[in-house]
């Protein structure tokens, strides 16, 4: 967020589920273990770097006209103006990404925690998803871990494009 309310990355981060769900695309949601939430959408290895950073840059750049005032995809911190970054270009070869239960070298072990879309709130603080704290959260979950299909799904990319081209025309 680097600047922007936390309210805002929710309000992103649901924006981009939103429009996933409308062209019948899974989509997961985590803490990144630092400031932000990360939106995965999980292909099913059906599709190569090329075709997933295209979908990632096609659907930032909907959200970000839908949302201008709160979302941007310029890279540069200081040309943000206070917006949520959303980063497709996190899809790209050797880029990073903490992965689910990673703990990350900031004060109180903060930890890269899989959430339930119900849980991405105002209310939510991310802050307290720890290495003390994620172990009993995780145990107190009822049904699986939120994170289980995103090495399972394997949606119909053809046809959410279509779903996509129609809402566009």
């Amino acid at each position: 967020p680097k600047g922007a309310p936390f309210e805002d990355v929710v309000r992103v981060a649901h924006a981009v589920r939103d429009l996933c769900d409308e062209i019948e695309l899974p989509t997961y949601v985590k803490t990144s273990g630092s400031s932000g939430l990360h939106v995965l959408i999980p292909l099913g290895q059906q599709y190569d770097y090329e075709q997933s950073r295209q979908l990632g840059h096609l659907l930032a750049q909907i959200v970000v006209s839908e949302l201008p005032d709160i979302a941007t995809i310029t890279r540069a911190v200081g040309s943000r103006a206070g917006k949520v970054y959303v980063d497709f270009l996190q899809n790209g070869h050797g880029q990073l990404l903490a992965a689910p239960f990673c703990v990350r070298a900031v004060p109180e072990a903060a930890v890269s925690t899989p959430l339930k879309w119900s849980e991405v709130t105002k209310r939510l603080d991310i802050r307290k998803h720890t290495i003390k704290t994620v172990p009993a959260r995780m145990r107190r979950l009822t049904g699986a871990d939120p994170f289980v299909g995103v090495l399972k799904d394997r949606p119909d990319l053809m046809a959410a494009l279509g779903r996509l081209a129609r809402r566009a025309s």
